[in-house]
């Protein structure tokens, strides 16, 4: 039976420390003084820098759109299908421009019908790694950027583009890995074994040392002059924060309108950047999601207050890791329990489905009973189960594994990490006393083993940028409200809005009216607020409602599926 355990260990593969980053290493094709660390601060100086660093092969492409197949949306095709995609050859290394064979990176958009729009928004759902076509439908579901090209983009090494893959061998290592909560020695040498297979078998691929934020920054570069724009504006989810800061940092003359929605702390390494998750989601789980299941006590039977519902789920975690429980096409162990609440603590709306899972495993525990004594399940209720399971994880399975690559390769290559196996081990001791629901897994690391190009990305100090819009919930499980403060600290130019009484890790046109109407102000206008301010959230969902997603939820869940923030 399929395990489905890949996504939460690629998701919780990278939490710890690292010092900050350090000045850009200069593409070969230019000369030091005109490259170096000078950042080209207007498009004069950018256009220079741009000729500079592209061959003139690659410059001014024409863009062949044509209407998106589905097998270059993926399974969200049927939710986001009438798009049109266009592909743009790219250096294999931007190093060295002039070598090897081009790679293709796909960008898609709204059919365009009368006079094309005056502003390009440029957008990117996170991951890293996350195929990121089916972004351009907020051309048509956001009411406010109907006047707006809204260009949907599949970075390097993920998706319709030109892929990374780590193959068979590095999905079973990643899948065989013990229970990140057995702290046995042999456990924890398994582990480690396991994530050091995969890093040698990612090393295979060709594309494993160019797939970076830095090559990634110079292809949106090159995509901005195939579409014939000077400046671009950008919305970045996420991870697409990251690679928004680093674009806006190495290219400040090309920034337009940036959002930055649920951000990255752009101000360290990925190290510490994961860092953040195991109190992050502790904090979602323990504050929003139980004491709303217990407020539904009399529903799901979890636990009439939040530390009971706490309880509970520690006592099922145990329950069936100790003894898998087998429903259709799932193994219900610990691994899994731990992967589907924490992809539920992303979006409250997933919290109805996430507790009536939890209340149906907790029946058929019951009434199995003590180990040999549980009498046959009812065929009913596992398959309701996995129901409710395959709802809570959906998943492309023909780009799941390109983007678990991207994901690895751009999180390990970007900045350094620990190689010291004990490191981690000790890590995942203190975070998981702290922090069970994901700290254990701290000790589970694919970066520790692999081989980094020599890459140092600049230090994100907001110098020369125009204004940018953050957007940041109280209470984000995935990119701490604590590293969004100190992104917005570094970047002098920002405004933060903060989402009260709000945890959802995505914000913008998932149906707040005051984030999108400051957000659609911003993007449209101009219009910068006068500082930083604040937007009251939309509350949890009733008890025992539906868990209505919107199509922008569900883009940016395929997104997140199978790799990291």
């Amino acid at each position: 039976m399929p395990h489905r355990r890949s996504a939460v260990l690629a998701a919780t593969s990278a939490l710890a420390l690292a010092g900050p980053l350090l000045l850009a290493v200069q593409p070969a094709t230019a000369a030091p003084s005109d490259l170096g660390t000078a950042q080209p601060t207007t498009v004069e100086q950018a256009q220079q820098q741009f000729e500079q660093r592209t061959p003139e092969r690659y410059r001014d492409q024409d863009l062949s759109w044509a209407t998106c197949s589905a097998e270059q949306i993926g399974w969200l095709n049927s939710l986001v299908g009438g798009l049109e995609c266009a592909s743009v050859a790219v250096p294999r290394d931007w190093n060295a421009p002039e070598e090897g064979e081009p790679l293709q990176v796909t960008i898609s958009r709204v059919p365009q019908t009368g006079p094309r729009p005056e502003r390009t928004i440029i957008t990117n759902p996170g991951g890293p790694g996350g195929a990121g076509l089916a972004l351009a439908s907020l051309g048509s579901s956001v009411p406010a950027l109907a006047g707006t090209e809204v260009i949907g983009l599949d970075v390097r090494g993920t998706g319709a583009s030109s892929n990374l893959t780590c193959g068979a061998d590095a999905l079973a290592a990643l899948s065989a890995l013990p229970d990140y909560r057995d702290r046995s020695l042999e456990a924890l040498a398994l582990t480690a074994k396991g994530n050091q297979a995969a890093a040698e078998a990612c090393a295979d691929d060709p594309l494993k040392d160019v797939v970076t934020t830095q090559q990634t920054v110079y292809d949106i570069d090159l995509v901005r002059d195939a579409l014939d724009r000077d400046t671009v504006d950008w919305v970045g989810y996420s991870g697409g924060t990251w690679l928004g800061t680093q674009f806006a940092t190495h290219l400040p003359g090309r920034v337009g309108r940036f959002v930055l929605d649920s951000t990255v702390d752009a101000t360290a390494g990925y190290q510490e950047v994961f860092d953040y998750q195991p109190m992050a989601f502790q904090r979602r789980f323990e504050q929003d999601y139980a004491p709303w299941a217990a407020a539904g006590h009399s529903v799901y039977g979890l636990g009439a207050t939040g530390e009971e519902v706490v309880a509970t789920y520690e006592r099922l975690r145990a329950s069936v890791a100790a003894r898998p429980l087998g429903i259709p096409g799932f193994q219900v162990d610990g691994v899994l329990l731990d992967a589907l609440t924490l992809q539920s603590m992303y979006g409250k709306a997933d919290f109805p489905t996430l507790s009536w899972f939890l209340s149906g495993v907790q029946f058929l525990d019951a009434l199995r009973g003590p180990a040999g004594t549980g009498a046959d399940l009812p065929a009913g209720v596992t398959a309701d189960l996995a129901e409710l399971a395959r709802a809570l994880s959906p998943e492309d399975p023909t780009a799941t594994e390109s983007m678990q690559a991207t994901f690895a390769a751009t999180t390990c290559n970007d900045s350094q990490w620990n190689t010291d196996q004990s490191y981690w081990n000790a890590k995942g001791d203190e975070a998981g006393a702290k922090y069970p629901l994901v700290g254990y897994s701290t000790s589970s690391q694919i970066c520790a083993y692999w081989d980094r190009p020599d890459l140092d990305l600049p230090a994100v100090d907001g110098a020369d940028l125009p204004p940018l819009l953050i957007v940041q919930s109280r209470h984000d499980p995935a990119t701490a409200y604590e590293g969004a403060v100190k992104t917005h600290e570094a970047l002098g130019s920002s405004i933060l809005l903060t989402v009260e009484d709000e945890g959802d890790h995505g914000i913008y046109g998932m149906g707040n009216p005051c984030v999108d109407a400051v957000v659609g102000d911003f993007l449209t206008t101009g219009a910068v607020p006068d500082g930083d301010l604040s937007c009251q959230g939309v509350g949890l969902p009733p008890v025992a409602g539906a868990g209505g997603e919107s199509l922008l939820a569900k883009v940016l869940k395929a997104a997140r599926t199978g790799s990291g923030a």
